[in-house]
């Protein structure tokens, strides 16, 4: 139950040169996903609505991007999710990046299975070094990417290509809950990927980092009680999950500085 699952310590991580960090996101995440499939994803609820309203701080994150249809949309460190192609049948065009080649290529294999490959195309590089011109996106999201990257590479660059006045939004985890941490590092749990790369969570000043590159952000934390239905694999529409949401709504609003120990945050951004 108890085991180690970083192959790099902490402080190791900070060490890590660009390369290096990259080798072992692509080694790993391609060997999470190896036995999973495009049509894994077959039976996947792929409308855009369903998707953004599924938990709270995803209708935060969306609310903030508004309508995707006729955008181009860049997705960092896209994984698995198959987020770019409910992206592209809400009817934006997108462009997915990840350093794992095989991730990638299986994104576009279920692009194609959905009908919509001319919309998505997948891109093997670092968010620190994008391929794109200055300019070229009027939205950027990231689900669970950041925390991964180089923020000192990686957020310049993604301000230089989006469009003045376009849109970011990222989630990634929280790392200020110490039992959270620690349940993170050693306790195994339902859905744990079995091994971590250069991920380090972020702490306040990330979040704040990552906002003040641009010209407008807002955050805000998610999932402190409403961890619970994780651990005790309940239903996504459980009344139990449904009212420690609502309550960890209550709380944050109320004291926005426990906000730091949720699970995760979302950082909403304008160019």
């Amino acid at each position: 139950m108890f085991k180690q699952n970083r192959l790099f310590s902490r402080p190791e991580i900070k060490e890590l040169d660009l390369d290096t960090r990259v080798q072992i996101e692509a080694r790993v995440t391609d060997q999470l996903y190896a036995d999973l499939s495009p049509d894994s994803f077959a039976e996947m609820d792929t409308r855009l609505d369903t998707y953004a309203n599924e938990f709270p701080w995803r209708r935060y994150l969306f609310n903030h991007l508004g309508t995707l249809e006729g955008k181009k949309v860049l997705e960092i460190g896209c994984g698995l999710t198959m987020t770019p192609v409910v992206f592209a049948l809400a009817g934006a065009t997108v462009h997915a990046i990840d350093v794992a080649p095989q991730t990638v290529a299986k994104v576009c294999e279920f692009a194609k299975f959905k009908g919509v490959a001319g919309r998505v195309t997948g891109h093997v590089c670092p968010a620190e070094e994008l391929p794109f011109a200055d300019g070229e996106f009027d939205i950027v999201y990231g689900k669970a990417a950041l925390h991964h990257m180089r923020l000192d590479l990686a957020i310049p660059e993604v301000s230089r290509v989006m469009k003045p006045g376009g849109k970011g939004g990222f989630q990634d985890p929280l790392g200020h809950n110490v039992f959270l941490e620690l349940v993170r590092d050693y306790v195994a749990y339902r859905g744990k990927n079995t091994i971590k790369g250069t991920d380090l969570p972020f702490r306040m000043n990330d979040v704040h980092a990552v906002g003040r590159a641009f010209t407008r952000y807002t955050y805000r934390g998610f999932e402190l009680f409403s961890m619970a239905p994780r651990a005790l694999a309940l239903r996504r529409d459980s009344l139990l999950r449904q009212g420690l949401e609502r309550f960890d709504g209550f709380l944050f609003s109320h004291i926005p500085y426990l906000q730091r120990y949720g699970r995760l945050v979302v950082i909403c951004v304008t160019k």
